[in-house]
């Protein structure tokens, strides 16, 4: 070649290389998206059998009655499946705020149940702030939650175009990388950056799904979720939890972290391949082809293009469908076009073609745009510039109706409803603007006395012209009207609403809707009322759940009849209420108008055949300084357990004493476990005197808990919060651990005695307990005595009677507590040799003023020693009382006397020292 043929061939290397250029400019990008996604719809994969979607779907939103769930409703899901054997479990449920207390807890405690098998989500997000960085915010569960459960981050990020094609192996949350819920279902070791693509040929419907209304009917086999991870989430459109996806179209956000773990663990993660290789290669054969010496005729390069270009598409849906690999081909694809390009430029005449071209592409362009305008489920009209109808989908007579339907057909202009002309006059203002969008408007439509509502929009496009073009306002255009019925959308959405915000049986408020009203309300000043219903639950027993529905919503009904101006009426849970009133509504006190309600509800109700009379306990809260609603319905709650503790009807005030007593007592239960782990319960000992010559033989161990914060914390104030909430079972376990401890220190014939709460009998295995303590304290069994309350008697099980019978058997001494102040009945002291019988103070400190007392004392005396066993008197706080005590013939004693609680290196120093009391 010359040097004119070099340039030639130069300039047509050059044409053929642009493509490899273009793809960053966007064009090419969305071809090899669009190419991609349908190699992956091509050739679909299975899922893998390891994950299973338990859905909430319409089913289950209907059969439960409302939304947000409660949490006992997710408590019960995931016992369910840790019953049935799951692997691991994934909520994706937002707890980040708190519900009921009993709900939480309900929650916490399934969570705890399943042993860290069950992981919750945590959600990053990133909104503006008055700089230029970006505000994080983290939405995570509560700590109660997240400290039984994995955390997972389920951020999922769509690119520009809105369509999700990856998802993250994990999220930084407070500084910390944390896996994502796709990388924790998949099995990734450890938490690390970055994104990865999803394979999006892994088919949805291969993926085993459940209803969670199924899974709580018992319906779903236990070997479909044995040993599988279950995804638990939301599948009905109503919660509107759907991302825009390739190949699928829409998918919920459960679906999507399922196919991510698919993904993962099949190690089918997409690897795109770079395209300018091949590329380059094809450009240059290209230019040898056509612009050498010796070009190839056409009859043998248009099939070799032809060839070439199936070939490239082949060997890309080979390498995605077989290893995953992505080939963008679209570049390649218009290397191969180019080359045709110039071909044609060079051998063919193409200015008729073209034209010709043009006229087949507009009237296919024609064709396809009417049949989509006919098949189109929405109501379609396409009007010109004039108002005349150029195009109506057949589906619009159905949507507007037959009359209104042939009224648009004979003047569209001056028959369309009023928002429907508004609309479309605005559009027409609009066209032409940057930036300019459809226009909406809604309509409803009365039918036979039914309403039907539709909601629309107008589109305005501008047309091109062989004319120069001209201002907007002169171009011709035509106005695409779109009507959709959303009829029954709007009736679901309104059940939802209604359902979140109206208890379904009897049409009162629900809880937090009564906050809500409450706030938005011009008052501040309320009078709350907690109505609890007196003998509901007899009634409900003995004429059936069905009348005592009906007694629940004939109250509400009553309660509505009678309520003043402007009262609101909830229903809490159960058979509880509440009436909030605005102060300047009540005609009376607070505490006469809850006599009136007590009244009110005591007036028989009549229930079809039957007659029920029940009766109302009511707590009283009344607005006060920092008081918000959900404070003063919390009050009125705090004092409707008072007035529950009374018999029949009534009612109690809010005590701003209890209520600080209460919230003391849930922040002291809230730190107890922490304390412990802390180091802060520790124990002191009550020396115990033989009161024959006051010798030291033992002494009692009392645990105390030094607040860091609020100094020592008394025992009555902490071991009744310990026995509610079950933390007695710990907190005794360290007791019995720290008292054997001290007690291997003392000399051999001092005993320690330990009190053990019945709670610890039921709920925990005491023979195990006691004989670790012993071994590996090295302590006696004989040294180590257990004090019992006589309420551990009432109601025996045979457990507790096996219990006391092994640790007898062990050599443990058995005491009986506080004789005479519980449950006191001789038959038990019959069944249960016991060691010691101990004389409650209370009787102790009268003795020497109290005939009764005396006596009471002397006879127990009397029982012990014909039962064999010894008499310990506690809260001995004079000589006299000693004196008396020795004389009767009771063997030991102890109390302030003889020694005040102190540490156990008190003990054994007053071991070795002689005793300093004798009698005279």
């Amino acid at each position: 070649m010359g040097r004119a043929g070099t340039y030639s061939v130069l300039t047509a290397l050059l044409l053929l290389v642009m493509p490899l250029a273009l793809p960053p400019l966007g064009v090419l990008k969305g071809v090899d998206l669009f190419l991609t996604e349908w190699r992956a719809a091509a050739a679909p994969r299975a899922a893998g059998g390891k994950f299973v979607f338990v859905a909430i779907d319409k089913v289950s939103l209907d059969q439960i009655g409302v939304w947000p769930w409660p949490r006992d409703v997710h408590a019960e899901v995931i016992d369910r499946l840790v019953a049935a054997g799951a692997a691991d479990i994934f909520l994706d449920i937002d707890f980040s705020a708190r519900s009921t207390a009993a709900s939480d807890d309900r929650l916490a405690k399934a969570l705890a149940d399943a042993g860290g098998g069950v992981a919750l989500p945590a959600f990053v997000q990133y909104r503006s702030a008055a700089g230029d960085a970006p505000e994080t915010v983290v939405s995570r569960p509560l700590p109660e939650f997240e400290a039984n459960a994995w955390l997972a981050t389920a951020n999922v990020a769509p690119d520009p175009d809105g369509v999700v094609r990856g998802l993250p192996h994990g999220v930084a949350l407070d500084g910390q990388v944390v896996q994502s819920v796709a990388a924790l279902l998949a099995g990734e070791p450890e938490p690390r950056a970055g994104n990865f693509g999803i394979d999006f040929s892994i088919s949805p419907a291969s993926v085993p799904v459940f209803s969670v209304s199924d899974l709580l009917s018992g319906r779903v086999p236990a070997e479909a979720l044995a040993g599988r991870s279950v995804v638990v989430g939301a599948y009905a459109a109503e919660l509107k939890d759907v991302f825009a996806v390739p190949v699928y179209g829409l998918l919920g956000g459960p679906m999507l972290h399922i196919l991510g773990a698919e993904t993962l663990s099949q190690d089918r993660v997409p690897v795109p391949l770079d395209p300018m290789p091949y590329g380059l290669a094809i450009a240059g054969l290209l230019v040898l082809s056509i612009r050498s010496g010796r070009p190839l005729s056409g009859r043998l390069l248009l099939p070799l293009l032809g060839l070439t270009a199936a070939g490239v598409e082949a060997a890309a849906f080979f390498l995605q469908a077989r290893y995953s690999f992505v080939l963008p081909t679209a570049g390649i694809q218009l290397v191969l076009a180019a080359g045709l390009l110039l071909y044609l430029i060079e051998h063919v005449d193409i200015g008729n073609w073209l034209a010709a071209l043009a006229q087949v592409e507009s009237r296919n362009s024609q064709t396809l745009l009417r049949r989509v305008i006919d098949d189109s489920v929405d109501g379609v009209v396409v009007l010109d510039h004039e108002g005349r109808l150029v195009e109506v989908s057949r589906s619009a007579e159905t949507i507007f109706g037959p009359g209104l339907y042939r009224a648009l057909l004979a003047d569209f202009t001056a028959n369309a409803p009023l928002p429907m002309q508004a609309a479309l006059e605005k559009a027409r203002r609009e066209k032409g603007e940057a930036g300019s969008a459809p226009v909406g408007f809604d309509l409803e439509l009365r039918e036979a006395g039914a309403s039907r509502y539709l909601e629309g929009h107008v589109a305005v496009s501008l047309l091109e012209t062989a004319e120069e073009a001209g201002e907007p306002a002169e171009r011709p255009f035509v106005a695409c009207v779109t009507v959709r019925d959303v009829t029954a959308k709007r009736a679901y959405a309104e059940k939802l609403k209604a359902l979140s915000q109206y208890d379904e049986l009897t049409g009162a408020l629900r809880r937090d809707e009564l906050v809500r009203r409450m706030d938005a309300a011009a008052c501040d000043d309320w009078a709350v009322f907690a109505i609890n219903l007196h003998r509901f639950a007899a009634i409900n027993m003995v004429l059936g759940r069905s009348t005592g529905d009906d007694l629940l919503k004939a109250v509400v009904a009553r309660l509505k009849e009678n309520a003043p101006r402007g009262a609101l009426i909830a229903r809490s849970e159960g058979d509880g209420f509440s009436v909030a009133v605005p102060a300047a509504a009540l005609a009376m006190p607070p505490a006469e108008f809850a006599e009136h309600q007590i009244g009110l509800l005591s007036r028989a109700f009549t229930l079809g055949p039957s007659l029920a009379e029940i009766g109302a306990r009511i707590g009283i809260c009344t607005s006060g300084e920092g008081r918000d609603p959900a404070g003063l319905i919390a009050g009125a709650e705090a004092a409707l357990d008072h007035a529950r503790k009374s018999a029949g009807s009534g009612y109690s005030l809010h005590d701003s004493d209890e209520a600080r007593r209460q919230i003391r007592a849930r922040a002291l239960e809230a730190e107890m476990k922490g304390a412990l782990a802390a180091g802060q319960f520790f124990l002191l000992y009550q020396p115990q005197v033989v009161l024959a010559d006051g010798r030291l033989t033992g002494a009692e161990a009392l645990v105390r808990w030094r607040h860091p914060e609020r100094g020592v914390v008394p025992p009555f104030e902490f071991i009744e919060i310990a026995e509610a909430s079950g933390f007695i079972c710990a907190l005794g376990t360290f007791v019995v651990e720290e008292a054997c401890r001290q007690a291997i220190t003392w000399p051999e014939h001092l005993s320690v005695s330990v009190n053990v709460s019945p709670l610890q009998f039921t709920r925990m295995d005491m023979v195990a307990v006691v004989r670790k303590a012993l071994s590996e304290s090295g302590l006696s069994p004989e040294r180590l005595h257990l004090e019992i309350t006589e309420s551990a008697f009432l109601n025996v099980s045979d457990d507790i009677l096996g219990q006391l019978a092994a640790l007898r058997a062990l050599g443990v001494r058995i005491a009986l507590d506080d004789f005479g102040t519980g449950y006191s009945s001789l038959g038990y002291l019959a069944r249960f040799p016991l060691d010691f019988i101990k004389i409650d103070q209370s009787f102790v400190r009268r003795i020497t003023s109290d005939s009764a007392s005396l006596t009471i004392v002397s006879a127990v005396k009397s029982l012990a020693a014909g039962l064999g066993a010894r008499v310990v008197c506690e809260g001995i706080e004079g000589e006299a009382e000693w004196q008396i005590l020795a004389a009767m013939g009771c063997e030991e004693g102890q109390g302030y006397y003889f020694g005040k609680p102190q540490p156990g290196e008190d003990i054994l120093r007053a071991a070795a020292r002689a005793p300093e009391r004798k009698r005279a």
